[in-house]
């Protein structure tokens, strides 16, 4: 079984499709294999030992740093700076305004990346202000804020703060049935409620001057009332999203309408050893990207933000690892057959994030090593011992004594899917 002890309680407040198909990449003479799903055949991806473009910034804290002195109207908000910088949504840590009400003031701590709390709730008002870079909006999590919980409270790209409550929460456990359960459900996104939800379509976006897709599948029946998890697929290098999108690497079929998924489109690139479309993220592009889509869906969909996770193949598992480390919103990742040292990222997040990841133990095109560097980095920040014990599907381990789980699947086989990869995902991510 799998652990299912794991909850938001107990870590840091945050900041296959069915039918696959081959491309003959001509630079690299080797077909490329597009999509997480039930095949074992090789692919093409990211090389081996390529080096990230402009390297990996670790460490990082939000820009703009941690902002000292900012009051609300009447009074210093208690609780003081949110760590890495204050989250979008500007709740102080602890919520409570001291003399008087917060009126549209942003929380001590200063505003992350790209501007100014949105939604943010202090006691007696709310933050007021534009959407900014500084990261998805609207996630409250960890226990509830001194004098009042902040609902809705904001995690930014660049910091977590510490303290506010969602409404709800929620639990890990539960079993993966059809569509899962995994405890009660968390804060309802922004477009809850909306009188025009979006529909299943391809959608473009504009980033920073260039057009992006990406696919949206929206449940059959979809209810605006009530919160669906979030499931982005990334494809492979090669490949594109209308190959992911029919089946979502064979998770649609599982999730039996109890998720909303996403299957973004990369771009035309390389890093000197490889190339083709996928996720190169040049002038953090895809990170952009990323941050463009969560806006449009939540604002747009009822979505569960406690309920939020990522997974692909080769390149789309190389995207998976990595946006863990970008982003706090996600609730659980699981990369196939990735690898560190090829997507340019910001360390900003480091807290607990369970991952449950799949790699070949044979593969030569993305070293099986490099994929368990690239886990072994989650095992630190899942502050795992080293003890492990067998879990399903075998040869699956979990490894022990984690604050959050972490399960490694290095099954037979060289730079391919495994035909047990879509069942053990979902099941994975149906627990929390």
């Amino acid at each position: 079984m799998l652990s299912s002890d794991w909850s938001s309680e107990t870590r840091r407040p945050p900041r296959s499709s069915a039918t696959c198909r081959w491309l003959l990449l001509a630079v690299l003479s080797v077909p490329v294999w597009l999509g997480c799903s039930t095949s074992s055949d090789d692919d093409d991806t990211s090389s081996t030992g390529g080096s990230a473009t402009g390297g990996s910034a670790t460490g990082g804290v939000a820009t703009g740093g941690t902002a000292t002195g900012a009051s609300a109207t009447g009074g210093v908000a208690t609780g003081g700076a949110a760590t890495g910088g204050s989250t979008t949504g500007g709740v102080a840590t602890g919520g409570t305004a001291t003399g008087g009400s917060a009126t549209g003031g942003v929380a001590t701590g200063g505003a992350a990346t790209g501007g100014s709390a949105t939604g943010g709730v202090a006691t007696g008002g709310s933050a007021t202000g534009g959407t900014g870079r500084g990261g998805f909006g609207g996630v409250g999590r960890g226990g509830s804020s001194s004098g009042g919980s902040a609902t809705g409270g904001g995690v930014g790209r660049g910091g977590s703060s510490s303290g506010g409550s969602g409404d709800g929460g929620s639990s890990a456990g539960g079993g993966s049935g059809d569509g899962g359960s995994g405890g009660s459900q968390g804060t309802g996104s922004p477009g809850c409620g909306s009188a025009n939800p979006l529909k299943s379509s391809t959608i473009t976006v504009d980033v920073d001057g260039t057009s992006r897709q990406y696919i949206l599948d929206v449940p059959t029946g979809y209810d605006t009332d009530s919160k669906y998890r979030l499931v982005f697929v990334w494809h492979p290098l090669g490949g594109h999203a209308n190959q992911v999108a029919p089946g979502y690497n064979g998770l649609k079929s599982l999730a039996n309408n109890s998720a909303v998924f996403v299957a973004p489109e990369g771009m035309n690139g390389s890093n000197g050893e490889a190339s083709g479309n996928g996720w190169w993220n040049v002038n953090d592009t895809d990170m952009k990207f990323l941050q463009k889509m969560w806006d449009d869906i939540t604002a747009n969909l009822c979505i569960d933000l406690e309920r939020v996770f990522s997974t692909g193949f080769s390149f789309g598992g190389m995207m998976s690892y990595t946006i863990g480390y970008e982003f706090d919103v996600f609730r659980a990742v699981a990369p196939c057959s990735g690898k560190t040292g090829v997507i340019p990222y910001e360390q900003t997040f480091t807290g607990p994030l369970p991952i449950m990841a799949f790699h070949g133990d044979s593969d030569t095109f993305v070293a099986t090593a490099l994929g368990k560097a690239f886990f072994d980095q989650y095992l630190d920040r899942n502050q795992c011992g080293t003890q492990t014990k067998p879990v399903d599907p075998s040869p699956c381990v979990e490894y022990q004594d984690c604050v959050a789980p972490a399960i490694w699947c290095e099954f037979s086989g060289g730079h391919n899917t495994w035909s047990e990869e879509p069942a053990a995902i979902w099941k994975f991510f149906s627990q929390f």
